[in-house]
């Protein structure tokens, strides 16, 4: 391992414990974000409010950093609770607009919030676990007004050609659901031609629980009405005008109250450090890992269902295994840390991970 990865192996500790290969589950939070986090409650416990106006410039701060990360305006940026927070608000100004075309394989967390509201939705197959384009297109002939789609799907790793979707969509709504390639993967909403975006904090973000950004073009903040507000929704939350409806034109309007200042700072000192590692060197790094990964498990005869071509590859991996539960908890024993989940065994490695990982793993399938 070249000295670079091997200093980046020590801002993990969960490094010294185990073999973590889980991160489309959850990711371990890496030493620069947890003392931005652990500075925050030193500062709460000796300050308590009177540290208030810091604490906003950070959010601030982090809202730019956010913005930076995936080539968006700051006024286009949200902080949100999860996914399904973000998705539920998206859901809530486009559900009634028209028909929703999406796929059979997305996380439920994608599809709820819009059936909920009773949105038409038509669904999509996929082809050998991959969303195709072409049947994306035959689909479009029939009166569709939102494109919603996984960046990644969970269950195959399957990365869709956001930029090509987003040729195809023309006058439609593009709603991506960024949460398994956020971190992981280079993301570019004015390139993807996206309208609206959301995903998570705790995944490949590696910034822990309770957050989540919500993406929302300019020109749709002017169009639509959030059908939820708060007193630090409004232009002026600090003159606390309990008879004044003067929302703010921003995305930040969907932060209803008291921010959760530590996930926030979290997410900001998360996309930080990844900004400083460089995100394309994060995918390549990613990117063989997998490479790595799939080809070992070909060699000893498991069916990898994930895509092979380098364009819709990710950070999961999944081959199929007769006994996924069985194996799955052997693994455990062994402190080799992944899931189950699809077609089988589920395994997503970060850039802080090892080509020797990734052999002690092969030889423990080969023993399995």
């Amino acid at each position: 391992m070249s000295s670079f990865w091997q200093t980046i192996r020590s801002d993990f500790p969960v490094t010294k414990n185990c073999i973590y290969l889980d991160h489309a589950s959850g990711g371990p939070v890496p030493r620069p974000v947890h003392e931005k986090v652990s500075r925050y409650y030193q500062e709460h416990s000796e300050r308590a409010d009177f540290a208030w106006p810091g604490w906003m410039k950070q959010k601030e701060d982090a809202r730019q950093k956010v913005a930076r990360f995936i080539n968006a305006e700051p006024s286009e940026i949200a902080f949100v609770q999860n996914t399904s927070h973000a998705m539920n608000l998206i859901a809530e100004l486009l559900a009634g607009e028209g028909e929703v075309l999406t796929n059979t394989g997305e996380f439920p967390s994608s599809t709820l919030p819009w059936l909920w509201r009773k949105a038409k939705m038509i669904w999509q197959e996929p082809e050998n676990f991959s969303i195709s384009l072409e049947g994306m297109k035959r689909l479009l002939k029939t009166p569709v007004k939102t494109i919603l789609t996984s960046f990644v799907q969970y269950a195959s790793g399957f990365r869709q050609d956001l930029e090509a979707v987003g040729k195809i969509k023309k006058g439609r709504y593009f709603v991506v659901n960024a949460t398994q390639g956020f971190g992981a993967l280079k993301v570019d909403v004015k390139r993807w031609n996206a309208d609206f975006l959301c995903t998570n904090s705790y995944k490949w973000l590696l910034a822990g629980y309770g957050g989540g950004v919500l993406y929302i073009r300019k020109k749709w903040l002017s169009k639509f009405k959030p059908s939820s507000i708060g007193w630090r929704s409004m232009r002026v939350p600090e003159a606390m005008n309990n008879r004044l409806l003067d929302p703010k034109p921003e995305a930040s309007r969907c932060e209803l109250g008291s921010p959760p200042f530590p996930v926030i700072f979290a997410m900001g000192a998360a996309v930080e450090y990844l900004s400083g590692i460089g995100t394309e060197r994060i995918e390549k790094r990613i990117l063989e890992l997998t490479d790595f990964l799939i080809e070992g498990l070909v060699k000893k005869g498991f069916d990898v269902v994930s895509p092979r071509e380098p364009e819709r590859r990710s950070g999961i991996v999944v081959f199929k295994t007769k006994d996924p539960q069985k194996l799955w908890r052997k693994l455990l024993t062994k402190k080799i840390y992944v899931s189950p989940r699809g077609a089988g065994i589920r395994v997503a490695p970060h850039f802080y991970n090892s080509f020797e990982e990734m052999d002690t793993f092969l030889k423990e399938m080969k023993n399995a």
